[in-house]
């Protein structure tokens, strides 16, 4: 049988505040001998991580893709000035 999946919303501060309950919960689990929940709450906070460095590149390109537009329109407006 297949798990049911949700789809949800964090800003990049929950999920910041999220991957640090993470390392709490699998560092507790290891404590009280729960390898299995640490590893669970390993793999999960291992996702987290990824979405992160996913939203991190993501703002990138849309910063240098937006940097970019601007030279484009500074470059153009320059060229609607000229005597040419």
């Amino acid at each position: 049988m297949q798990e049911s999946t949700a789809t949800i919303k964090l800003t990049k501060s929950e999920i910041e505040w999220t991957i640090i309950a993470l390392v709490w919960m699998e560092k507790s689990s290891e404590e009280f001998r729960r390898p299995h929940d640490a590893k669970m709450f390993k793999k999960i906070r291992e996702d987290f991580i990824k979405i992160k460095e996913d939203i991190i590149q993501g703002e990138k390109q849309l910063e240098a893709e937006n940097k970019n537009e601007e030279k484009i329109r500074a470059g153009s407006q320059a060229c609607d000035n000229c005597d040419d």
